[in-house]
């Protein structure tokens, strides 16, 4: 069933609140809109020192519906999740709703992990959700379904030098980089908010050119601007030539990994801007310590586009476990199904 999203504050919902669950760990749950600097900051640090963490499992990820759980240990995080809340029957139906984490929750000690997501799925049942939806950013092992309509990614291994990571490209894909050198096509961060805005004009251009559904131009807008004020975290790689924008790609750290996020290019004979844009983009993680890069997505068995374009750039196919649901409210979620099925 799709879920739409809305614009609405939950804040009375999720005010900052601690539930005591055991002796040693306790349940804060707060609203998206309630975070401050010094909160910020430990989700940040907590976020980098694990495994399994995700881009989109930071606060800055937030829109007016995000709510945060947050699992310590004698005070110290140990578990977290950046969710969303969400109507299924819309925002004029309130008592019916629930929550999606994306990329998460991140907690990189199994035990815990379930540990923390029980007590999540306990509080939002006490609250009246009706299900808990979560999509962890964890790899699948051996042997577990792989079908092609499963989640996949490919990333590529930043421990070598740039020479030995060229020789690992397909020969074409060196070819357009050195191609667009020789053209002198030049990539450089934005750092104006009205590079900001060329990109995304772009961006939406090259959606309506290839008939998909892009992600809204405010929410860029907002990550850009936050990696403009954190340039550690992330970039907004611009090519230029000739004082003509070819393309962007916006990339994002979290701890040794960085994933690219969202990207666009305008189509030109002469030149592709993408490949040169990738290589910057890895020369930008290798730079920031990262140790691996993640194409942001890959499908499995494709022959042709984006994924044909990021298997030029080498690298290994991982598969995600899949997306798990919890019943928090069965007479409703039974609803929600006959409703979707009709």
């Amino acid at each position: 069933m799709s879920f739409e999203a809305v614009a609405r504050n939950d804040a009375a919902d999720f005010a900052v609140t601690s539930i005591a669950t055991a002796p040693s760990l306790s349940l804060e749950l707060i609203a998206g809109t309630d975070l401050d600097s010094s909160l910020r900051n430990e989700i940040a640090h907590f976020l980098d020192n694990q495994h399994t963490s995700h881009p989109f499992q930071f606060p800055q990820w937030s829109d007016q519906n995000a709510c945060l759980a947050l699992v310590r240990e004698n005070g110290r995080l140990r578990w977290y999740a950046h969710g969303g809340v969400q109507y299924p029957l819309s925002a004029r139906v309130p008592m019916v709703r629930s929550v999606f984490v994306n990329r998460g929750p991140v907690c990189d000690d199994p035990e815990l992990w379930t540990t923390g997501l029980r007590l999540l799925q306990r509080e939002l049942a006490e609250r009246g959700f009706v299900h808990l939806d979560v999509m962890p950013d964890w790899i699948s092992p051996a042997g577990d379904d792989q079908s092609l309509g499963a989640r996949a990614s490919l990333r590529l291994d930043l421990r070598f030098g740039e020479d030995e990571l060229l020789s690992g490209f397909r020969k074409n894909t060196r070819y357009e980089i050195r191609r667009a050198e020789r053209m002198g096509v030049s990539v450089a961060k934005a750092d104006r908010l009205e590079q900001v805005r060329g990109f995304l004009a772009l961006y939406q251009g090259m959606a309506e050119r290839k008939q998909f559904a892009p992600d809204s131009t405010a929410h860029i807008r907002q990550i850009v601007e936050w990696l403009i004020t954190e340039p550690a975290r992330g970039a907004l790689l611009l090519a230029t030539h000739e004082g003509a924008l070819l393309g962007g790609a916006v990339v994002v750290r979290a701890g040794q990994r960085c994933w690219y996020v969202w990207g666009s290019t305008e189509r030109r004979d002469d030149v592709n801007a993408g490949h040169i844009l990738q290589w910057h983009a890895l020369r930008w993680a290798k730079s920031h310590g990262c140790t691996e890069y993640d194409f942001g997505g890959y499908t499995v068995g494709a022959v042709s586009g984006p994924a044909w374009f990021k298997q030029g750039f080498g690298g290994t196919i991982v598969h995600f476990a899949p997306a798990r649901r919890a019943v928090l409210r069965p007479w409703y979620h039974s609803l929600l199904r006959r409703l979707s099925r009709a």
